[in-house]
């Protein structure tokens, strides 16, 4: 494989991600006309216990918020009850095993894992 062929492939794979990430569906809607669609609705209390299972994950459909803050500690936590929550836990998946999987099948398929033998040993060295 060639390798300029890879670095476009992980290009190609780096904005997929990207776009995936950063897409909105809600943009593709009409705008709102009437008085009442402009009106905001009560604030989100993140920190009802009806919304956190095990105390660390965070499910709440009718929140509008990808991250809130963490019930515990300092951080942010994901919303897994947003629908683009899915997508994104998909891409960092992806972006990991792309990680770990493809450098060792490169180096396997590129030839670039064993070096010649020289003949040198820790005893010394053989002509």
């Amino acid at each position: 494989m060639n390798v300029w062929l890879f670095l476009l492939l992980m290009c190609g794979l780096a904005i997929v991600a990207v776009f995936i990430l950063f897409w909105h569906p809600q943009r593709s809607r009409p705008k709102t006309t009437t008085l009442a669609d402009y009106q905001h609705s009560s604030p989100i209390f993140h920190d009802d216990d009806r919304y956190w299972s095990a105390g660390f994950f965070y499910n709440n459909p009718d929140d509008p918020a990808l991250f809130v803050p963490k019930r515990f500690g300092l951080g942010w936590t994901l919303n897994f009850g947003h629908p683009q929550a899915k997508p994104f836990i998909i891409t960092i998946l992806v972006v990991i095993l792309v990680l770990v999987v493809v450098p060792p099948l490169a180096v396997a398929f590129l030839g670039g894992g064993s070096l010649p033998p020289s003949g040198c040993h820790t005893f010394g060295c053989q002509p």
